[in-house]
């Protein structure tokens, strides 16, 4: 049987278990112990909540009865009173409703359909009420506003507000086209405020909402918004921890071309789009160059004998290198890359394909040998000045960001200086002017007895001349 809290309004929802009956004592023996009747009575109340009933229509009409007699614009009474209410009304349990009450005014019923409370009708503080007068981002702000201040004081909501967002964002197409703008300004604002991720975002992907435009105008809309407070820089690390992917695929699938990426968001008047689409796709290419480079490598290494003379293994590295250079130079010629920065991407691709072993004592054989190896691809692609810098800087970013190959720094600058990738003016101007800050200290001081070495030979030449 069970009995509502008496401070509660009618149909609340926080229900108590009790027995009809007196029960006879039990003793410590019969209950298994003083923790086995603590583990008895958890049981009990747990088996309890389980058989309540799951009524979300009830949980709405106790949050109406509550706020009957709230003034619509009274905000600051509005929060009160939610605030109140959650000792008494299952929050917890019905997370999900509440968002869609606090969203719509209504509940979501199966197939997307919104349905008001008959007597009620709209959540009078929901988004769909509040983003609806003359100043639609205002109001949706104010919504903001309050989902906000009820969140800070019941935490757990926050995870149940986010996973019901996924559900309300995927019935966009059952949304009018207004509701839709709202719904986007609401989105906009919580996760401008950082209380949602773009995460939900990614069930716009489907097929049946990017068809016909609806995914893409929603996403428009919301990241007008966020953009109003956030950067670009903002908005790319957060499509990246979402992993939300490319932009273009909120486009109908006719219309996932740069082109029409370009000519939708220039007549949005959001360019900065833009230039994240140009920067992510030239990102990706680098990527795919990078792990094509490293990918030859490795099947090279593969087919790679032991057994094999020495002269055939020197021709077969030989041979691997011209397929590298060829790769290269056609990427270049694609992409239009410059030397400089593609050199930086073979040595990404050099060192991605190498296995690191788990001996801390054979890393550095390895590095060496593998720059010993591939050395002649390098300094194919490092025949201008500027080419040289560009990696040498790089190289320090990558022993500073690859903590196993750090102390082998000075060792890398001297075998590629052996190698004749570096010259020796590339490597003075890298210690007197060039090097970046990242680990430059450590790294100048593991470099120092080269740098003396290079600046006593550059006096000579010059004594000489």
């Amino acid at each position: 049987m069970f009995v509502f809290s008496a401070s509660a309004p009618a149909g609340v929802l926080q229900q108590e278990a009790h027995m009809s009956h007196a029960r006879a004592p039990v003793s410590p023996r019969q209950a298994g112990g003083c923790a086995g009747g603590q583990d008895g009575i958890r049981t009990r109340k747990r088996d309890a909540k389980a058989k309540a009933k799951y009524e979300p229509e009830v949980f709405r009409d106790s949050i109406f009865q509550l706020i009957e007699d709230v003034d619509p614009t009274d905000y600051t009474k509005f929060s009160s009173v939610l605030d109140t209410a959650g000792n008494t009304l299952d929050y917890r349990r019905y997370g999900d409703s509440f968002f869609e009450l606090f969203v719509t005014g209504g509940l979501i019923a199966p197939g997307g359909i919104i349905n008001d409370d008959e007597e009620y009708g709209k959540f009078p503080f929901s988004l769909f009420v509040l983003a609806a007068g003359d100043d639609p981002l205002a109001g949706a702000q104010r919504w903001g506003g309050l989902i906000l201040k009820l969140t800070r004081r019941y935490k757990y909501l926050e995870r149940a507000f986010a996973e019901s967002s996924a559900h309300i964002l995927k019935n966009i197409h059952r949304y009018t086209e207004a509701e839709n703008k709202m719904l986007a300004l609401g989105v906009g604002v919580l996760v401008s405020e950082g209380f949602l991720t773009l995460e939900p975002l990614k069930g716009l992907q489907d097929d049946h909402l990017t068809k016909d435009g609806l995914a893409l105008r929603f996403l428009t809309d919301m990241l007008r918004v966020y953009l109003k407070e956030n950067n670009i820089n903002q908005l790319h690390k957060a499509l990246v921890k979402a992993k939300v992917g490319d932009l273009i695929e909120f486009f109908p699938t006719n219309k996932r071309d740069e082109d029409c990426f370009a000519r939708h968001f220039e007549a949005e008047d959001i360019p900065v789009l833009i230039e994240l689409h140009a920067a992510t796709l030239a990102a990706a290419q680098r990527n795919a160059f990078v792990d094509d480079i490293s990918s030859i490598l490795r099947q090279a290494r593969e087919e790679e004998s032991d057994d094999d003379e020495e002269e055939d293994r020197d021709e077969f590295i030989q041979a691997t290198n011209l397929q590298v250079a060829k790769a290269a130079k056609a990427a270049m010629r694609t992409h239009k890359w410059e030397q400089h920065k593609t050199v930086s991407l073979v040595w990404d691709g050099i060192m991605n394909a190498v296995t690191w072993s788990f001996k801390a004592e054979q890393i550095e054989a390895q590095l060496l040998r593998q720059i010993q190896r591939h050395s002649p691809v390098l300094e194919l692609l490092t025949t201008e000045p500027k080419s040289e810098i560009a990696l040498l800087k790089h190289v320090q970013l990558y022993a500073h960001n690859e903590p196993r190959v750090t102390k082998y720094f000075g060792r890398i600058v001297l075998e590629l200086y052996n190698t004749d990738v570096l010259s020796d003016s590339a490597i003075i101007f890298w210690a007197t002017k060039g090097a970046k800050p990242e680990g430059k200290s450590g790294f100048l001081k593991q470099t120092e007895a080269l740098i003396k070495k290079l600046e006593a030979l550059e006096d000579e030449s010059e004594d000489d001349e």
